[in-house]
């Protein structure tokens, strides 16, 4: 089946508010320049797990896969702009549709009429008041998804430090252990009352929340679908290209707990495109259906470290091609040697040109993988590579093939067609960008 994708995350860019420092390092003698991130504190779209406002809360690796992974009813309170109060009232009313077990997605299409650079989106925002945040927890939901700052106190975030305890809906629905979807965008572009939600955000390890580019599907085979994560988990490690930090804590006498992460150029899973050699495409362009649809998984599983993958290997394991979906190469060697290895360059299998060359005769515009994809990387370690430095991937590239690079734990795939939604954060323009991706089988 073809799947309608629907893009929710908002662009991180300069904001009057909000920290996300978007950069990009040039490089030097013909090196490839890279985007560089720094996203210090909550903002844009992102997620909270408990423990960013709850002491001994859950983190993200603490909360279950379906609770930002799953079907989702959908509940119109634009009728609420401005500065209404969603109470219990209002949800029992509008409710019906909701199952125990749901996320609940709550659409103001704030944005539309108060874009969230003008100080107006705080002070026009609809806010769930204490009677409908707990409706939502007795009504068994998993998640709440919202477009709209949901605390009435957010309004007064910049002109005085608001306490812990006076976040009221926070405090009650995050304090039952479930999650929140913060500041998504583009539901408006929703006309039914159910979707099949994705919106976990960069895996961060031990983190209270993170920032998402989340996605709706409009159809979807059925309930309960097998979830893998296949993301490398985000962590400071040999290459030096990554850092993640404690930006506010309770120890520091903070009202919020708020992990932040850095980003000095492409590392962990992330999404490379054309743009990175030159092209016009960027990531702008790879948002959404072209990142989020089945995938041709090629099981080369047998292959052994530092294996030139040939054409012939590829053709061995597909006997049959769709370029409608994109190309999954599953080598398993991120299992072995994992992505915080200082082996991983030495011992990664990697693509010949002659291989890039039949993906591309295949018609594959996005191919995934688990292993260091270029053999030129492997002889520059650390440096940033120039363009002659990289066959397979200039190949790929400049047939305008995006690459989604640095899989894991593609064993836990049980199907030939997976279901892959991969979500890089939404950096305008980019080259490239981190991204959380999840394999769903139905």
């Amino acid at each position: 089946m073809a799947f309608e994708v629907i893009k929710l995350g908002q662009p991180i860019q300069k904001h009057w508010s909000w920290s996300g420092y978007v950069h990009h390092n040039p490089g030097s003698s013909g090196q490839l320049g890279e985007t560089g991130l720094e996203w210090s504190k909550h903002g844009f779209t992102h997620v909270d797990a408990p423990c960013h406002m709850i002491r001994g809360g859950w983190t993200l690796d603490d909360c279950d896969m379906r609770q930002l992974c799953g079907e989702a009813a959908v509940v119109d309170v634009s009728d609420l702009v401005p500065s209404g109060a969603v109470d219990a009232e209002t949800l029992e009313a509008r409710c019906e549709h909701v199952r125990q077990g749901d996320i609940l997605v709550l659409r103001s299409n704030l944005h539309q009429v108060h874009p969230n650079s003008t100080p107006d989106y705080w002070q026009a925002s609809p806010y769930v008041d204490a009677s409908g945040s707990q409706w939502i927890v007795d009504r068994g939901c998993r998640a709440l998804v919202i477009d709209f700052p949901q605390d009435y106190c957010a309004r007064e975030m910049d002109e005085r430090l608001v306490p812990n305890e006076e976040f009221t809906e926070h405090q009650i629905v995050l304090g039952a252990k479930l999650m929140h979807l913060e500041h998504v965008t583009n539901l408006w572009q929703i006309d039914q009352d159910r979707v099949f939600l994705i919106g976990w955000p960069l895996r961060l390890p031990g983190a209270d929340g993170g920032p998402a580019s989340p996605l709706a599907l409009l159809d979807w085979p059925s309930s309960e679908p097998r979830i893998s994560d296949v993301s490398v988990p985000i962590a400071n490690d040999w290459r030096g290209k990554a850092s993640v930090f404690l930006a506010k804590s309770f120890e520091n006498g903070d009202p919020v707990q708020e992990t932040g992460v850095r980003f000095e150029g492409h590392s962990h899973t992330h999404l490379l495109t054309p743009k990175y050699l030159g092209g016009s495409d960027g990531i702008t362009r790879f948002l959404g259906k072209q990142i989020a649809r089945r995938a041709d998984l090629a099981d080369l599983s047998g292959l052994p470290n530092n294996h030139a993958i040939s054409a012939d290997d590829l053709a061995a394991a597909l006997s049959t091609t769709n370029n409608e979906r994109m190309l999954l190469l599953r080598t398993g060697f991120s299992e072995r040697v994992g992505y915080d290895d200082d082996r991983w360059l030495a011992l990664s299998p990697y693509l010949t040109e002659a291989a890039a060359d039949w993906i591309a005769d295949k018609g594959y515009d996005i191919v995934a993988v688990d292993f260091e994809l270029d053999e030129g990387r492997k002889k520059l370690g650390l440096q940033m590579p120039t363009k002659i430095d990289l066959c397979a991937e200039a190949c790929l590239l400049g047939h305008g093939i995006g690459i989604i690079k640095n899989l894991t734990n593609l064993s836990a795939i049980k199907t030939a067609d997976p279901f892959i939604a991969a979500m890089p954060l939404n950096l305008l323009d980019a080259e490239a960008a981190p991204a959380r991706v999840l394999a769903i089988e139905w």
